[in-house]
């Protein structure tokens, strides 16, 4: 929870809006525009893509690792264990470790090895059971998190890897990228679409990114 992780700046979509050049024919015209959301790989972790194709030609992409954990708690102290497999209903947890925790209302502090993270509850809280539900808040470098106490003794832990926007025309099978936060490059990837999904080709060694459409009237300004 406390690992520190690369951090990419927040999307400002409000001011893509602003910039925008007009409706793209090619973009409207594609049937890909709308909501796709599929899983990939980042930083050594599976992770969630979220790539919203907007009608007039602009883009956003969202990438979130979601890791498990078994978590118990005594007193002040936290005690975390990494899922490290799953078969059927036996769970295998890797190394616990343990962090001391200080609970104030709604305000979570947890601490361990001279780095601390403050969460903000945004659920109701559980009788007699302080940690059940939902915190978030940034680690040490500014990166979202989310974590997700359950009754059942298990952690999830959702933390954005990157966030991109920009614009895209498209040309064939082929998606052209302007990507504007938080660098400014351009680049180009294969698309298809099969069957309701969107198979993207990132690279030419890689096999391609499966999305799947989540409502093609979803992706909004």
């Amino acid at each position: 929870m406390l690992t520190r992780l690369p951090f990419i700046a927040a999307l400002a979509l409000g001011l893509l809006g602003a910039t925008a050049e007009s409706q793209s024919p090619q973009a409207s015209q594609s049937g890909i525009v709308g909501q796709w959301e599929g899983d990939t790989f980042a930083a050594g972790n599976n992770a969630g893509i979220t790539l919203n194709l907007y009608p007039n030609g602009t883009y956003s992409k969202r990438v979130v690792t979601v890791m498990h954990f078994g978590w118990t708690l005594d007193g002040n102290t936290l005690l975390i264990a990494p899922v490290t497999a799953i078969s059927g209903d036996d769970v295998t947890f890797g190394k616990a470790v343990g962090m001391n925790v200080t609970l104030m209302g709604d305000s979570l502090v947890a601490s361990a090895e001279g780095q601390s993270l403050l969460l903000r509850r945004v659920t109701w809280p559980v009788a007699n059971q302080p940690l059940v539900g939902r915190w978030e808040g940034q680690s040490d470098l500014n990166e979202p998190i989310t974590q997700d106490f359950m009754d059942t003794g298990r952690l999830i832990l959702t933390i954005a890897r990157s966030r991109e926007a920009g614009r895209y025309t498209i040309k064939g099978e082929s998606i052209n990228w302007q990507e504007q936060i938080p660098n400014p490059e351009r680049r180009r990837s294969r698309f298809k679409l099969e069957k309701g999904k969107m198979l993207l080709y990132i690279s030419p060694k890689l096999p391609p990114i499966e999305l799947n459409r989540v409502d093609p009237n979803t992706a909004k300004y």
